[in-house]
């Protein structure tokens, strides 16, 4: 337990496989015994964070991402030929379920709040309530890759496309201490003759990173972003869980004294 009773909010962002880090920087809240107190998740960051915010462990998950294989990646992968989106989702959508089942955000054991962007307006979508299959499917909608979700009368898609790290949103769940791991903000990237993926991702990679310093720049003093170094195009390489869990482990691991000066320094403020 977090000993000096702060509120611990933590934004999980998107960024495809390369989220797995979300993984490694929950386990080390834990082993430190750093309560969350509040969730929200985008994308990538909407699946790692509805699994946490249910069972508040990430151990059971951890096995089934540690165990995926290629061959289980080219399964979900349903191509669709009715030209909405390169993959259909529903397998995609039976394996998230194999996670979470049929919960609701409901049944909870962390508030959570999950990213979505509505296309048709162009604004952001904070999902809370309903299936939370259905508020993820909408969240990791990559435009182009999965077709637009259909959800309480708007037609969303990937959350991370205006709000990648959404630390605000947590901010506005009473956090305290407001902890953002952000897979956008990534160092200059050597490419060597890219293929037409490689620069469709890189350049909406490039959109995403000023979303997320926009929203970064406005927050406060009590926010902490954790930035794993993964400067690779690896959106859909889930095979490699193993590389990016370490990898988020070893970021949070730097960032606890940063941690602790922030829960010092609120409880200087609350005294």
């Amino acid at each position: 337990m977090n000993k000096n009773k702060q509120k611990i909010g933590i934004a999980l962002g998107s960024g495809g496989a390369s989220g797995f880090a979300h993984i490694g920087v929950l386990k080390v809240l834990e082993e430190n015994n750093f309560q969350v107190s509040s969730i929200v998740g985008c994308s990538i960051g909407a699946i790692i964070g509805a699994c946490y915010a249910l069972d508040s462990n990430i151990k059971e998950e951890k096995k089934v991402l540690f165990s995926l294989t290629k061959k289980d990646l080219i399964k979900l992968a349903d191509l669709n030929f009715q030209k909405k989106g390169l993959i259909y989702g529903k397998n995609i959508r039976n394996f998230i379920k194999s996670l979470i089942g049929d919960k609701t955000f409901s049944d909870t054991k962390i508030p959570l709040k999950i990213l979505a962007t509505d296309l048709e307006s162009g604004k952001e979508v904070v999902i809370d309530k309903g299936k939370l299959v259905d508020a993820i499917m909408a969240s990791i909608s990559i435009p182009g890759i999965f077709p637009p979700v259909r959800l309480n009368g708007k037609l969303l898609v990937d959350g991370g496309l205006i709000n990648p790290t959404p630390t605000d949103i947590v901010k506005k769940m009473g956090a305290d201490i407001i902890i953002g791991v952000d897979l956008t903000m990534k160092n200059k990237m050597k490419l060597k003759n890219p293929n037409i993926f490689q620069t469709l991702m890189r350049s909406y990679e490039i959109v995403r990173t000023q979303s997320t310093k926009y929203h970064i720049n406005r927050e406060d003093n009590n926010l902490l972003i954790i930035k794993p170094n993964i400067n690779e195009l690896m959106f859909f390489n889930f095979y490699k869980s193993q590389k990016f869990i370490k990898e988020g482990e070893r970021v949070a691991r730097k960032a606890l004294p940063d941690i602790k000066s922030l829960l010092k320094r609120g409880k200087r403020k609350h005294k």
